[in-house]
């Protein structure tokens, strides 16, 4: 019985996305999911038995639109993939569990939720994994074009602290790599036999507490070859999703 961990990273997820195509067509199964962000929404094309689709999307994705405004109410909006997700109606059966977390805003402070999707309705499914991939963004006045090459996670996260501090975002539920985005506590609870964890990361240090629950061997680190780059997270360009897609492809060959 194997788990998976998508961490969250943007357009990133494209790599990701290689890797998970790669192992299910090995006839790899995952048992119980955690995701943030982008891996959220990776997660759902896996809970919705949609692999081919996970690769359509991502070798073909391109945000469009150097003039429009991606900023809406103080984040980037997300509305773009998650209309590619409504369209999902299956179900993977295999799957036990499908942990997403966000962060919810309340008094100035921040709090992590999570939810199983698998026990939520279609709304609260997508819902919840709207929540976990958006990103505050202080600028409004940025395009599309503008906002992908300077963005910045580090700096836009201090921006939010600033932010947040002055109950900019009372109410707002958001992503939840602001808060965590090594999300691998449920499976001290949902056991699994190994644990498969693809990062954006290089030379990833697991939190320390998952060895009081699993041996070291019984955990699966996949992570890029390349560096990525800041502002790679927004980088939607064609060229780009479908390298980092092949290169985490490539990869996936090698796990076992």
């Amino acid at each position: 019985m194997k788990g998976l961990f998508l961490q969250g990273g943007g357009a990133k997820g494209a790599f990701q996305a290689g890797v998970i195509y790669g192992l299910y067509e090995k006839g790899f199964k995952f048992k119980v999911i955690t995701g943030t962000s982008i891996g959220a929404i990776n997660s759902y094309f896996i809970y919705t038995d949609n692999i081919k689709e996970l690769k359509n999307t991502w070798t073909n994705l391109v945000i469009n639109g150097d003039n429009e405004k991606i900023h809406r109410k103080k984040v980037i909006e997300n509305q773009e993939l998650m209309n590619v997700l409504k369209k999902f109606n299956g179900i993977n059966d295999y799957i036990k569990s499908v942990y997403i977390n966000y962060v919810e805003v309340k008094n100035k402070k921040l709090k992590e939720r999570v939810v199983d999707i698998t026990k939520l309705n279609k709304k609260e499914q997508i819902k919840a994994i709207k929540y976990s991939s958006l990103l505050p963004c202080r600028d409004n006045q940025s395009t599309k074009r503008e906002i992908m090459e300077k963005f910045d996670s580090q700096r836009v996260f201090e921006e939010f602290k600033i932010d947040l501090s002055k109950g900019l975002y009372e109410g707002y539920n958001l992503d939840g790599g602001i808060l965590n985005n090594d999300f691998l506590r449920p499976f001290t609870k949902d056991k699994v036999d190994k644990l498969y964890l693809i990062t954006f990361k290089n030379n990833y240090k697991i939190p320390k507490y998952i060895f009081k629950h699993y041996n070291k061997e019984d955990i699966v680190v996949i992570e890029p070859r390349r560096v990525f780059k800041p502002n790679d997270t927004l980088r939607f360009n064609k060229e780009f999703l479908i390298d980092i897609f092949n290169e985490g492809y490539e990869i996936s060959k090698n796990i076992s």
